[in-house]
């Protein structure tokens, strides 16, 4: 070993540096760190909660009805959506407000409670036909499609 080596000699007096207590800096990074992964889990359950509620099962039955939509499948179609309306609006309101109307009474129920002010009395009127209708009733995809949207907006 070289002599210079022999000379040196460990530091001695300086202790170990502590865990305990943390600086200012690093109480501000534990807490973003808190915050941003207690929004993280807040989101998540948010999410899963989306995707298990009635709202996500309606959108996703409207995507695939509006998906299939011809001029072959618009009577079936607008059942479905009848139906769906009906289902939409008991969960939104009481029972007592919306279950018993029918015709002409139903429409117009729908236009005064439509957040976005659809005119349900006038593009929504083949509704109250339709599922009693004979099979030889056609309507045009056209006509469903209006529909779609504006069952969106209710489930909103």
């Amino acid at each position: 070993m070289p002599p210079q080596l022999k000379q040196l000699h460990d530091i001695e007096g300086l202790d170990p540096i502590s865990f305990w207590p943390l600086t200012a800096s690093s109480w501000i990074c534990i807490s973003v760190g808190i915050l941003v992964l207690g929004l993280l889990v807040y989101l998540i359950v948010r999410r899963i909660a989306f995707m298990r509620s009635w709202k996500n099962d309606t959108f996703q039955k409207l995507a695939n009805l509006e998906k299939n939509l011809s001029d072959a499948t618009a009577k079936e179609t607008a059942i479905v959506l009848s139906e769906y309306l009906r289902r939409i609006a008991l969960r939104r309101f009481s029972r007592k407000e919306c279950a018993g109307l029918v015709g002409e009474a139903w429409l117009k129920w729908l236009a005064e409670h439509d957040p976005k002010g659809f005119d349900w009395e006038k593009n929504g009127s083949f509704l109250m036909d339709v599922p009693y209708a004979p099979a030889e009733v056609l309507l045009s995809a056209g006509q469903v499609k209006d529909l779609i949207p504006a069952i969106r907006n209710w489930v909103r």
